[in-house]
């Protein structure tokens, strides 16, 4: 029998060969702890830079929502500035008016149109009969006196007219209070609420910072230059005046009360020709007064002979009433006017933007932020994970440039409104059509963000 205990069948390995096995499982062992780490911190940088883009974007869309906000609510307070200078227009309107209308009323019984052989009607002046009729009722009085009475104030009074007046100017002066506050303190509000909804989409995730400077903010600094809106005083005020008249005159009864009736043969020297001539509006003069007039006559015309010529001249006259009210600006008077309001409107710098080569020269208000979590915050294996690296292993816990981690989003305000004709208006602060997207982060703003993160710029 064979002895398979023989040291001849196992030779025995020399000394120097032993335990090298074990020195190639360290190494694996060591490769595959390595390997490890790296795709647990991959995978949970991954997801930490994935939060903290959609943080930025939170961020960059928030601030964009409250300057579209800001831009509409200025839109809505000049829109409400401009109908209040259209209640004052129409206040001093009908109060001129009905100081002509008793004026009028008085002036009717002259001409008989009581009686069916009234001048009016004898000189054929047809449009005007049926007012004239209507006058000459003692009810026609009563209605008119007590309505002037009422609106105008009877013995130097205070009448209704005056006291919606006062009230349009209460409500002017609160409206222009309002935006000036808003743009006071819009800075601070807006600092507090991106770094409110930075918080909220880390909150019981640790803590992350918005860096307090924007990498580009056109609401202070718009194509470099000054604020992308401004408060617009003095003769700055033309633009509200413009749109203050405009508007105001889309209303007839304001802008002409005018009419005549004439009879329908011209002037002849042998039957006499008459006119009802009727004249009154309501203008805004300069920026500090709105002004209505209005007044009425009757004249009676005939040709006769003056030295060698015929010529037509007046042989009768009838006042028909005058009336005339024009605001003050003494404070606390009645019928107190305080002028074109100032208002906050886009900058010249936005008013005037032409983007070269753009089919849309409209401004557009960008804004930049970057969003940073410090390493120690994150789920890897150097922030708080319960996972560590020891050893040589922590050249694989991924480490960030700068000891944080940076997101960077743009949002851009813009204004689109089209009109029914197919036109695109342009941007203002007079039609609350201010939208907000996010947009792609610009070279400059990228590079900006580079160089904060202390990495150098290839």
């Amino acid at each position: 029998m064979p002895d398979f205990t023989s040291s001849a069948r196992h030779p025995r390995l020399p000394l120097r060969q032993r335990g090298q096995a074990l020195v190639f499982g360290i190494a694996v062992l060591l490769g595959a702890a390595a390997a490890t780490f790296y795709v647990f911190n991959t995978g949970q940088l991954t997801a930490e830079k994935t939060k903290l883009v959609n943080t930025a974007d939170a961020v960059a869309y928030s601030a964009g929502v409250m300057h579209a906000r800001a831009l509409n609510f200025d839109a809505y307070t000049n829109r409400a500035l401009i109908a209040n200078e259209a209640t004052i227009a129409q206040m001093v309107s009908i109060s001129s008016w009905l100081q002509y209308s008793k004026g009028h009323v008085q002036g009717v019984p002259p001409l008989y149109c009581y009686s069916q052989y009234s001048v009016p009607v004898g000189l054929a002046t047809l449009t005007y009969v049926p007012l004239c009729y209507a006058l000459s009722y003692p009810a026609g009085y009563t209605v008119v006196n007590y309505a002037d009475t009422a609106f105008n104030g009877a013995g130097g009074g205070v009448g209704g007219g005056a006291i919606v007046v006062a009230a349009a100017e209460t409500a002017k002066a609160e409206l222009k209070l309002m935006q000036a506050t808003m743009f006071a303190g819009f800075l601070f509000a807006r600092t507090a609420l991106v770094q409110e909804v930075a918080d909220a989409n880390y909150r019981n995730d640790g803590s992350v910072s918005v860096t307090p400077l924007p990498l580009k903010d056109d609401w202070t600094s718009f194509q470099g230059g000054g604020t992308f809106i401004s408060r617009h005083t003095g003769n700055q005020r033309q633009r509200m005046r413009d749109l203050i008249v405009n508007v105001v005159n889309q209303d007839a009864f304001v802008r002409n009360r005018s009419w005549s009736s004439s009879s329908p043969w011209p002037c002849n020297p042998v039957v006499p020709a008459g006119t009802a001539d009727r004249s009154g509006g309501t203008v805004l003069n300069g920026y500090n007064s709105w002004e209505a007039r209005d007044q009425a006559h009757f004249e009676i015309r005939k040709k006769r002979f003056r030295g060698l010529s015929l010529r037509c001249v007046q042989t009768g006259y009838y006042s028909l009433g005058n009336g005339h009210r024009k605001t003050t600006s003494t404070p606390g008077s009645a019928w107190y006017y305080s002028g074109v309001p100032d208002f906050y409107e886009l900058s010249n710098a936005a008013l005037n933007y032409t983007p070269t080569g753009s089919s849309r020269p409209d401004p557009r208000l960008q804004f930049a932020i970057r969003v940073t979590r410090a390493m120690n915050q994150t789920r890897t294996s150097a922030g708080t994970s319960a996972v560590k690296p020891g050893g040589r292993l922590h050249m694989f816990d991924g480490a960030a440039a700068g000891g944080v981690l940076a997101a960077v989003a743009t949002s851009e305000v813009y204004f689109d409104h089209e009109q029914i004709n197919g036109t695109t208006e342009l941007g203002s602060l007079f039609n609350p059509y201010w939208q907000v997207h996010l947009v792609g982060n610009s070279t400059a703003v990228v590079a900006a963000a580079t160089a904060l993160q202390g990495v150098a710029t290839p």
